[in-house]
C-alpha cells in the first residue's frame, strides 16, 4: 500500500448522458466497491449523475475525480477540461488526448502519425448516401463496416454486404449518431493491448483475444453479455507477433498523450498485419472488460488496479 499524507475525497464519476451510461454505472460501481475495499487512506464518494448541471456539486470539495464515464461528455475532453480549470486532479487522459481518440477519423491521422496502420475507409463528410455506396463500392470491397464517429462500446457500428444494405445503415446511423464513415472489413483476429503507467513510465500488459462466438464482430452485445465472447489471455500470438503489438501500443498510448492508463484495439488479418481501431482513454471496468483481465493475467488483483489508476492522478 502507498502511504499518503492524509486521507483523500475521491469522487468516482459515473453514469452521464450519453449512450453508455448504463456501462458507465457499471464500471463506477466496481471501482467504488474497491476504493472501499483497498486503501483505507482513500475516502470513496458516489458521483453519479444524469444531468450536466449536477456535475460541479459533485466535484467540488473533491481531491480526486476517478472518471468512471464512458462516452459524451465524459470522454471527449470536457469533463477533463472543466477539471483542469477547477485544479482537480483526476484520473485518466487529459483534454487534448481524449477529444483526439475519441474521434475515429482524428485517431486514423494520429495512428498513422505513429507508424501504425489502419484499416481502409471512406469518409461521410457531407456526402449524399448514394454517393457515399458509389465511393464505396469503387474504392473498399464487401462487406464493409459502417461506424459513427464519435461513439463507444460500438454503439451503431454495423456491417454491410452489398450495396443495398449499406444504403440502409448509412440512413439508419446518419438519423441516430450523425456523422459517420465506412471502413473495411477486416477477416480475422482482434486483440486489445492495456498499457499502465508504473511510476510514470508505460508498460504494456498482457494482451487480450476476443474470440467472438455469435456475433460477426466484436459488437456491443459481444462485449457486455456474459457468454458472447470468450476473452483469451494471453492472446494466441507468436511471441514476435505479440511484441510487436505491444510495442504499436505504446507508440499509440504517447502519440494520443494518454495519461496513467490506456487500452489500444487492433485487428491481425490473414498475412499477420497489425491494424490500429481506436485508442480507449477510459477502458471498461465491468466483469467483461479487457483491462482488469489482462492486468490480472500480470498479477495485478482488480482492486490493485482501481488503486493504482486512482494513485496516477496524483502525478499530474
Amino acid at each position: 500500500m502507498v502511504n499518503l499524507d492524509e486521507e483523500l475525497d475521491v469522487c468516482v464519476l459515473m453514469g452521464g448522458t450519453s449512450s453508455e451510461r448504463e456501462v458507465s454505472l457499471k464500471s463506477g460501481e466496481n471501482v467504488y466497491e474497491a476504493l472501499v475495499e483497498g486503501n483505507e487512506e482513500f475516502n470513496p464518494i458516489r458521483g453519479e449523475f444524469s444531468h450536466e448541471d449536477e456535475i460541479l456539486d459533485l466535484i467540488v470539495d473533491v481531491d480526486v475525480v476517478f472518471n468512471s464515464l464512458h462516452g459524451g461528455i465524459g470522454e471527449d475532453g470536457t469533463i477533463q477540461a472543466l477539471l483542469d480549470i477547477l485544479g482537480i486532479r483526476y484520473t485518466g487522459t487529459g483534454p487534448l488526448g481524449s477529444s483526439i481518440a475519441m474521434n475515429k477519423l482524428y485517431s486514423k491521422e494520429v495512428f498513422h502519425r505513429a507508424s501504425i496502420n489502419t484499416p481502409g475507409y471512406v469518409e461521410g463528410a457531407d456526402r449524399s448516401a448514394s454517393l457515399l455506396v458509389e465511393l464505396v463500392s469503387d474504392e473498399l470491397t464487401y462487406p464493409v463496416i459502417v461506424k459513427p464517429v464519435e461513439e463507444g462500446s460500438s454503439r451503431g457500428v454495423g456491417i454491410a454486404d452489398d450495396e443495398k444494405n449499406l444504403l440502409e445503415k448509412i440512413n439508419q446511423v446518419r438519423s441516430e449518431y450523425g456523422r459517420l464513415f465506412i471502413e473495411e472489413y477486416i477477416n480475422g483476429r482482434e486483440v486489445t493491448a492495456g498499457v499502465l503507467d508504473e511510476n510514470g513510465e508505460p508498460t504494456p500488459l498482457p494482451l487480450v483475444e476476443m474470440n467472438v462466438r455469435r456475433e460477426r464482430f466484436f459488437n456491443f452485445r459481444a462485449k457486455y453479455t456474459p457468454g458472447e465472447t470468450e476473452f483469451i489471455c494471453p492472446a494466441r500470438l507468436t511471441e514476435d507477433l505479440a511484441e510487436s503489438v505491444k510495442e504499436q501500443a505504446l507508440r499509440a498510448h504517447s502519440e494520443f498523450n494518454c495519461e496513467g492508463y490506456s487500452r489500444v484495439d487492433f485487428m491481425i488479418n490473414g498475412e499477420d498485419q497489425i491494424l490500429g481501431l481506436e485508442v480507449n482513454t477510459l477502458p471498461g471496468m465491468t466483469k467483461t472488460s479487457d483491462l482488469p483481465q489482462a492486468a490480472r493475467e500480470a498479477g495485478i488483483g482488480f482492486n490493485e488496479l482501481v488503486e493504482r489508476m486512482a494513485l496516477s492522478a496524483l502525478d499530474r
